[in-house]
């Protein structure tokens, strides 16, 4: 008499818990670098429109000492705008004017940057409206309006300062 022996061989329809902890794993450290990089996407942003709005003020500074001409910058809560004093042909009383300028012209702030402004130590409203008079104002001996312009993620500290003192002096600077 001869014996068979039968071996089952059971297949695993699953996976072990060693195979789901690595996949686990692997989807956390992707993860984790993709919000890195969109978080220092987001601070680079914001670096380089700090940067930007230094350079502005430091070019309407020395346009409005070139020209000469009196300019401001009317800030909004979505808005940068340069403007310039004129007077009005019909009542020549004074009037601030949007300028055309390629380059002093209106600016859209990016919905995740928040821009709080302080003159004289006071913090200042950010009406921006077409007919307001400009916050800072640039004179056309050099004077500036001291202030300083936070710049940071919205709902969030402030990450930059761009700074003028009362003789025109610009400068910006990361905060920590």
């Amino acid at each position: 008499m001869k014996l068979i022996t039968v071996k089952h061989q059971s297949k695993s329809s699953g996976y072990t818990l060693i195979e789901v902890l690595i996949v686990i794993f692997i989807i956390s450290i992707v993860t984790s670098v993709a919000m890195m990089t969109i978080n220092r996407n987001e601070n680079r942003d914001i670096e380089t429109f700090a940067k930007e709005i230094t350079q502005m003020v430091s070019l309407a500074e020395e346009q409005a000492m070139l020209e000469p001409n009196v300019l401001g910058i009317q800030l909004g809560s979505r808005q940068l705008q340069f403007a310039s004093l004129t007077k009005d042909e019909k009542t020549q009383k004074p009037i601030w004017l949007p300028l055309d300028d390629h380059v002093l012209t209106g600016r859209k702030i990016p919905g995740n940057i928040q821009l709080t402004l302080e003159v004289a130590g006071s913090s200042v409203e950010l009406n921006g409206s077409a007919k307001a008079i400009p916050q800072i104002i640039f004179s056309t001996n050099g004077d500036v309006t001291p202030f300083i312009l936070y710049v940071g993620k919205k709902g969030k500290k402030p990450m930059y300062a761009i700074s003028a003192d009362a003789d025109g002096n610009v400068a910006s600077a990361a905060l920590s």
